[in-house]
């Protein structure tokens, strides 16, 4: 598998424990590391742009609410 290739996401932004996780609507999960904070996006529908580091996990550059 390619590492470290650009990704865009659309889904809802979860937390579990300190780790923040995005629900896309077939079902699938991503964690995502992300800088500052995004609390105020919790519970929302969101689209996520950053780098895809691992299977499950985007290290995000942007994160906006839909």
């Amino acid at each position: 598998m390619a590492r470290y290739r650009p990704i865009i996401l659309e889904g809802l932004l979860m937390q579990e424990g300190r780790q923040l996780i995005l629900q896309i609507t077939d079902g699938g999960q991503w964690r995502l590391v992300a800088l500052g904070r995004q609390e105020h996006l919790l519970g929302r529908q969101v689209r996520v742009e950053g780098v895809r580091e691992d299977h499950d996990i985007v290290a995000v550059d942007k994160i906006t609410a839909r």
